[in-house]
Formats: C-alpha cells, sequence, structure tokens
C-alpha cells in the first residue's frame, strides 16, 4: 500500500464535495448543509462543490486541502486554513450566491436559508485568536483504520508550524465521540464548547466543541 500526501487539486473537487459532506454530516442523520438548503445530498453536493471553487473561502477552497492518496486512489482529506474571515463572516453570503446561480432559488427561500445559517452560527464556539484551523477532515469507509487522518493530520499542522502559528484549533459536533476521539490522538484538548436550543432544534445536536493543541 501506497500512502502519498498531497494538495488538493482542481480535479478532486467531486472527492472534496464528499468530505465537505461527510465531516459536516459527522454522527447525525441528516447532513446540517442538507438541512440548511433544504436539498438532498446530490445537489448540496453540487453546492459544496461549487464553495470548493471560491478563493475567498479559506475553508472549503480546493487547494487548502491535504488529500491522502492510496495507490492513487483519494482516500482522505483535511483543510488547513488561517480562519481570519472564516465561518462567523463567510458562512452567508458567498454561500447564497452560489445557490442562487445554480438554483435559482426565489428570495422567499434565501430568507430561510439565511435564517438557517444565522442559527448555525449559534452552535459553534468562536475562534480563538491568531490560531491555525483545521475543518473538514473525512476518510472514505473502505480506506479507514489505516491511519490515514494521522498523517494528514501531521502534514497539516506542520504547515501551521510553517506559518509561523503557535496553537491549532478544530471544532467537533457534540456528539461526535469517534471524531473527538481522533483528534485527542493527535494531541487536541476540549478548550470550549457552545450549546444552543434553537441549533439544538434545527440539526439535532446541541452545538460543539472547540479542541485546540500547541504547535
Amino acid at each position: 500500500m501506497a500512502v502519498k500526501i498531497r494538495r488538493g487539486e482542481q480535479q478532486d473537487i467531486p472527492f472534496l464535495a464528499w468530505v465537505m459532506y461527510t465531516a459536516a454530516r459527522s454522527h447525525l442523520t441528516a447532513c446540517p448543509w442538507c438541512v440548511i438548503y433544504g436539498e438532498p445530498e446530490k445537489r448540496t453536493r453540487i453546492l459544496l462543490a461549487a464553495l470548493s471553487q471560491m478563493p475567498t473561502l479559506p475553508w472549503s477552497y480546493f487547494s487548502r486541502f491535504w488529500i491522502a492518496e492510496v495507490d492513487g486512489v483519494p482516500a482522505a482529506a483535511m483543510c488547513g486554513f488561517v480562519p481570519a474571515e472564516s465561518l462567523s463572516s463567510a458562512m452567508a453570503e458567498p454561500e447564497l450566491s452560489v445557490a442562487k446561480q445554480m438554483f435559482d432559488y426565489p428570495e422567499p427561500r434565501l430568507a430561510v436559508i439565511r435564517e438557517r445559517l444565522a442559527v448555525a452560527a449559534l452552535g459553534f464556539p468562536e475562534d480563538l485568536p491568531d490560531i491555525w484551523a483545521i475543518e473538514n477532515v473525512a476518510v472514505l469507509p473502505e480506506f479507514r483504520g489505516l491511519g490515514l487522518i494521522d498523517q494528514l493530520f501531521k502534514q497539516t499542522l506542520e504547515e501551521g508550524r510553517q506559518s509561523g502559528f503557535k496553537r491549532a484549533q478544530i471544532l467537533s459536533l457534540i456528539g461526535n465521540d469517534a471524531g473527538q476521539r481522533a483528534f485527542e490522538r493527535n494531541g487536541f484538548k476540549v478548550v470550549s464548547e457552545k450549546r444552543s436550543k434553537v441549533f439544538d432544534e434545527l440539526f439535532a445536536t446541541p452545538g460543539a466543541k472547540l479542541l485546540a493543541r500547541d504547535l
């Protein structure tokens, strides 16, 4: 088995849409992106593929990802980025503009999506200051248990270190025990969490934990 860690490329966009979808779904029955847009998986992944082509969204842009290939097949990925303009401030209009362009949503539906995006922001802790962020972590089922996540963490954390950061953070939905164990295995510890009743009502999980570690 030959494992190669490399940067995401434009040809990886369909795979990265699956990664973002799967990472967001976490342990839940319904992916939060599907809930926000009111779309089935196929159309949601089309939207995520479009978001992965937007350089202004560092948490989703394809070249911000590291990919683990196994025998030439993309098997796992994670994204490392600086969250200065990330989730809280860039979580509405870019996504809405893509959705409107691709699916021609009328204004009433866009208003509903805006409301759901606002609720989504209520369940996530604030980013730590001067931090390197990691998000969108997922492995294809047939490649799980091979240590690919650990190799990706090693690469992505080194990127943050080389970029001058002293700490890194990652978010985990409350209840995603398997994900939290993987993060803690790679040196992260829970530093805060945020819960919201309306977040829980919409997404069927009470909120998210923020984990951090030194670099």
